[in-house]
């Protein structure tokens, strides 16, 4: 059951690329572009790195089904202290929260129970909230079984699971399930999507603010699909810019069903769909996006393109700006395929994962210019390696890049790595 949501909208998605030849796979959601990283750098820009760091790869730790298996989520540093999720794995095999340091040893911070006073299956990554405290999402449990947000209190060094903030609803007036993690605003509330719910249950973006320990709740848009253009279902979280403008995207709906790009103020009054993507050029987009130095937004799709396995896009934040393929995944032996984890700007060059592809065919680790010069960096699934990667790099506080696998390592469970470009 715990796929069973998803596994319908990729079913649904799925069926505007049949005559594409396949595009399919597990669909993945990530940390929302924006979280804070090394207290408070953002892990998914900046020139990152340090003098006299070397080229590497390694794995920091196999997860284990007790610790937590499938981390699907990036990872976030805080006070030299790296925080994540797993999608399943813990004592009830609902998922789990998990700290780590430096040198490779976790600690299992929570086992998700699901039912009405817990969240259960996360699939996004944490935040730290402004007041010194980690938020995250689950997409099922809690009181109507449509997902929480849960908090993670941080004191003296010691993190402690401080149980479910809020449970979403579902229905014509709240959201439902949310695949993606949450944002924080300059006005100290935070904001997310879900996957479902609302009017036409295709999903919500929402904020939600906590003053004083009473919390409010509610969708700031709903998503109607084809009905207004406006995208449904999104699979991922949002990003801010400097002015505090929101901006994601939504895995199905718009023109072509195939998803769209959007912007949307903190109150909701406004909303613009910024593109629309079909199945020739992108299609299915479920990682979160990246704003760049030079204004302009990156982002991948899973699946379209000339291959049907997903591209790599940039994108004006204009209402009318230039949409570009930078590149478009072959899925060969040199080129990975179906790319769900976030982006991250390194010295001015773009890194990402894939699901599939390289070597081994269990994805890979890319780098793209911005003139769509591509090349696979690392190919996964070498004997004891992580395979199949859903989460992108963060950067930590000692210069290098850290990410997570699904599957692979010692346990078969999913890895911890390390790497530096």
């Amino acid at each position: 059951m715990k796929y069973f949501y998803r596994f319908v909208l990729i079913f649904v998605t799925s069926l505007i690329l049949s005559g594409c030849g396949g595009g399919g796979g597990k669909a993945a959601c990530s940390i929302a572009v924006g979280s804070l990283a090394c207290g408070g750098v953002n892990s998914n820009s900046g020139s990152g790195g340090s003098p006299g760091l070397t080229t590497t790869y390694s794995v920091l730790h196999s997860m284990s089904n007790i610790e937590g298996a499938s981390p699907d989520a990036s990872l976030i540093q805080v006070n030299g202290v790296f925080y994540g999720t797993t999608q399943t794995g813990g004592a009830q095999s609902l998922g789990t929260v998990f700290s780590m340091n430096t040198a490779g040893q976790v600690t299992t911070l929570h086992s998700f129970v699901g039912g009405a006073t817990d969240g259960a299956i996360p699939f996004a990554a944490l935040v730290a909230g402004s007041d010194g405290n980690l938020y995250g999402t689950t997409t099922n449990g809690g009181s109507t079984g449509n997902g929480t947000v849960f908090k993670i209190t941080l004191s003296s060094g010691v993190a402690t699971y401080n149980g479910v903030v809020y449970s979403f609803v579902g229905g014509l007036t709240d959201g439902a399930n949310p695949y993606g993690g949450l944002v924080q605003g300059s006005d100290n509330a935070f904001y997310g999507t879900t996957t479902y719910g609302g009017t036409y249950n295709l999903g919500t973006v929402f904020r939600i603010t906590l003053v004083g320990g009473v919390v409010a709740e509610a969708p700031i848009h709903i998503f109607s699909g084809t009905v207004n253009n406006d995208g449904s279902n999104p699979q991922s979280g949002l990003i801010k810019d400097s002015a505090g403008l929101l901006y994601g995207t939504t895995s199905a709906g718009g023109t072509a069903n195939a998803g769209t790009v959007f912007s949307i103020s903190t109150s909701g009054s406004s909303f613009t769909t910024l593109h629309q993507f079909d199945t020739t050029l992108g299609a299915i987009p479920y990682s979160p996006l990246l704003l760049g130095s030079n204004g302009n937004l990156y982002g991948t799709t899973s699946a379209g393109g000339s291959n049907n396995l997903g591209v790599v896009f940039t994108l004006p934040t204009t209402v009318g700006g230039t949409y570009t393929v930078l590149h478009q995944f072959t899925g060969s032996t040199s080129d990975g395929s179906t790319p769900y984890g976030n982006l991250v700007s390194i010295n001015n060059i773009i890194y990402g994962t894939t699901w599939f592809g390289g070597a081994k065919n269990t994805g890979t680790l890319f780098s793209v210019t911005p003139t769509g010069v591509t090349n696979v960096v690392y190919s996964f699934g070498s004997s004891a390696d992580g395979a199949n990667p859903y989460s992108g790099l963060t950067l930590g506080a000692d210069g290098y890049y850290y990410g997570t696998t699904s599957s692979g390592g010692s346990n078969s469970v999913g890895t911890v790595f390390k790497f530096y470009p």
